[in-house]
């Protein structure tokens, strides 16, 4: 009796372990699915969520098919249904304290004086910032984990910075106008040191980012995606990107109009996504895998292929018609609908796409008004948001900066 309990305890465990083994690489090994009997059970993972997983043994292929429902099922459990009634701003938790490593406080001075301004998120622990002194500019970055600022270089005199994006190699931004006429393309390490000029362009830029070592850009007036080595040379329109406009690399978006977006298309590989659009939509933004926009006064969330859509609650409000509704690539922030004058209603509601999950970024700091949400200089779907308490940005003494590199992934 021992032994066959001892060996009855030993399959246990051995299954248990197995399931622990799939669950985590479901969770943790991406673009793939994770066999043909997983897949048949969950529903449609597109790109960044498909599970890369290569199955070693043909005794682990056997058995995945008899586990596919308990992962399934586990990941289903995890997932929160949207809330259609909100009880109050006080049913939603802070982000703070939802994500507590996630927000951080930026000083508003550097130890020289200098005014900073919140740029866009470098890292978990870093946010880049732009201080001004009269007619100096210059790039520094916030270091959570140490509490300080350091400087990274000098923007060129004369020169004003419009949008920024970080890259793995390189700090890029682009100067020039707001709205037509050509604009200039710098760059500096990301580690810090001189600036220098890479070229330009004469087209009305609508969107911009850096990959390892090229510029890339879209633009307003008929859409395309452009590139630029770091070393310079003239701009090249990529083939095939007529009419797409640049999210995030190496992401791009087709649309119907100009605030629906009707195709998801990774420039790396070619694929192209069709957008289920729900009638009735007037505004929709897509990251790679999820949607979020406005159908009539609601707020409506789905899949790509418009799985899993759901109407949110209708204390809260649509972004706009810019691509300020999406924040980095698994949320999307909202306008906390409520009476003009009324007290402690939230600057924005954060939504996590991924677990139905919603937090409240500050609250309306004074009676008059609806308090402000920044969003930086970046153009993709930003990877912060930051606020300040009181009411002129000019007065704050400090940021508190909600990072998205810092929250769940």
């Amino acid at each position: 009796m021992n032994g066959a309990s001892g060996r009855r305890g030993d399959a246990v465990r051995d299954e248990r372990d197995l399931v622990r083994t799939l669950r985590a690489a479901a969770v943790q090994m991406e673009h793939r699915d994770l066999a043909a009997g997983v897949a048949r059970r969950r529903r449609a993972r597109r790109t960044k969520q498909r599970v890369r997983m290569v199955l070693a043994a043909a005794a682990v292929v056997a058995v995945v098919a008899g586990t596919a429902a308990i992962v399934s099922r586990s990941e289903d459990h995890r997932r929160a249904e949207p809330a259609t009634v909100l009880h109050g701003w006080d049913s939603i938790k802070s982000a703070a304290e939802l994500w507590p490593r996630a927000v951080v406080k930026v000083p508003a001075y550097d130890s020289e004086g200098w005014r900073t301004q919140v740029a866009t998120s470098m890292s978990a622990t870093e946010v880049l910032l732009l201080a001004k002194s009269k007619k100096e500019r210059r790039l520094e970055v916030y270091d959570s984990a140490r509490g300080a600022i350091r400087i990274l270089g000098s923007i060129p005199e004369g020169q004003d910075l419009r949008y920024v994006a970080v890259g793995t190699q390189y700090i890029a931004w682009y100067t020039g106008p707001l709205l037509g006429g050509p604009v200039a393309f710098w760059i500096m390490p990301r580690a810090g040191g001189a600036a220098r000029r890479v070229g330009e362009a004469a087209h009305d830029i609508e969107s911009f980012g850096i990959t390892e070592d090229v510029l890339v850009w879209s633009v307003r007036e008929g859409g395309g995606i452009y590139r630029m080595p770091v070393t310079g040379g003239p701009p090249q329109l990529l083939p095939g990107t007529a009419g797409l406009r640049l999210t995030s690399w190496p992401w791009a978006a087709g649309m119907s109009t100009r605030d629906v977006q009707n195709r998801v298309v990774n420039l790396e590989t070619g694929e192209s996504i069709e957008v289920s659009l729900p009638d009735g939509v007037g505004v929709l933004q897509c990251h790679p895998e999820w949607c979020a926009g406005g159908q009539g006064e609601r707020v409506i969330v789905q899949r790509v292929d418009g799985s899993e859509r759901h109407t949110l609650p209708q204390e809260l409000g649509h972004m706009g018609s810019s691509r300020m509704g999406l924040l980095g690539d698994r949320y999307a922030i909202f306008r906390a609908l409520d009476e003009p004058m009324k007290r402690g209603v939230p600057l924005a509601i954060v939504y996590d796409f991924e677990t139905g999950v919603m937090a409240k970024l500050g609250e309306r700091p004074f009676a008059a008004g609806d308090g402000m949400v920044g969003y930086g200089y970046s153009t993709s779907p930003s990877t912060m948001r930051f606020w300040w308490t009181g009411d002129k940005v000019e007065d704050a003494k400090e940021y508190i900066v909600l990072n998205v590199a810092a929250m769940p992934r």
